[in-house]
């Protein structure tokens, strides 16, 4: 019994020691790998850059995932700008404050831009996301049924079914032209990038009154602004800080967080 006791034991140490190699090998191949490819982006490999970027976004890391996918990007990397794209158009969040993405739609719409236009599905989407809701360019329902209608030749099942809800909000004539336009993308003929301009209308934000004296104020989506004054303004697809910088009789020039340019909202 002694004797069969004692192999028992050996046996059950030699399986956990057994177990335990396997994992033991994965982990240091991870661990190598994930070195190795750090070692690779920082030497300047674009793929090595876009790599470490999924890491690291993976992990929640979505600050340090947008400065490696912004590398990837700017060496001309499709899926890299895809990526970098949709983190800045809607912003991104990670385990820590420190570690989120502010949304900034005017940079974000023109990386979208360059990777859909290299035919990338995801960047389909998206464009067709940030027409349907006014993010960084002006709605365009047409247009976003045609980039939706390339998304869903890649990702049917999904694809399909957004497809068909986004018909129901469009007449028939509107459909034809939708589907006349996604017929010229597939023959590479692109659309031209329009980037949202407050001045021209912008359907989130609307400035409703302006009264001029010694303190000028303004009224932008229900909220009063003097010149110089910040708020948070809420909409449908999330908060926006608004900062008055200069108010006209009819007009109110802005700048909104995150993105480089001042805009001009008008009196309507």
């Amino acid at each position: 019994m002694k004797i069969i006791s004692t192999i028992g034991l050996f046996l059950l140490i030699a399986c956990a020691l057994f177990a335990q190699e396997p994992l033991s090998g994965a982990l240091k191949t991870g661990f190598s790998d994930v070195a190795a490819t750090k070692q690779k982006a920082e030497a300047g490999d674009p793929q090595a850059q876009l790599s470490l970027a999924d890491t690291l976004s993976s992990n929640f890391k979505k600050a340090e995932a947008l400065e490696w996918y912004r590398k990837a990007a700017q060496q001309g990397l499709t899926e890299a700008k895809s990526h970098l794209g949709e983190m800045l158009l809607f912003g991104d969040n990670g385990i820590r404050v420190s570690e989120n993405v502010k949304a900034n739609p005017s940079e974000g719409i023109r990386w979208t831009f360059e990777a859909a236009t290299n035919r990338n599905a995801k960047a389909f989407l998206n464009m067709s996301t940030a027409l349907q809701n006014g993010i960084g360019v002006s709605t365009n329902l047409i247009e976003a049924y045609a980039w939706l209608q390339l998304y869903s030749e890649t990702e049917t099942i999904l694809g399909r079914h957004w497809l068909n809800q986004l018909a129901l909000k469009m007449d028939v004539r509107s459909l034809q032209g939708a589907q006349e336009m996604a017929l010229e993308f597939k023959d590479g003929k692109w659309p031209t990038l329009s980037p949202r301009k407050l001045a021209e209308g912008d359907s989130r934000l609307k400035l409703s009154g302006v009264t001029i004296g010694k303190t000028p104020l303004a009224v932008i989506n229900g909220k009063t602004f003097s010149e110089g004054e910040s708020s948070i303004v809420a909409l449908k697809e999330g908060p926006l800080k608004v900062k008055c910088v200069q108010i006209k009789q009819d007009a109110v020039l802005i700048s909104i967080d995150g993105e480089s340019e001042s805009r001009w909202l008008t009196l309507k």
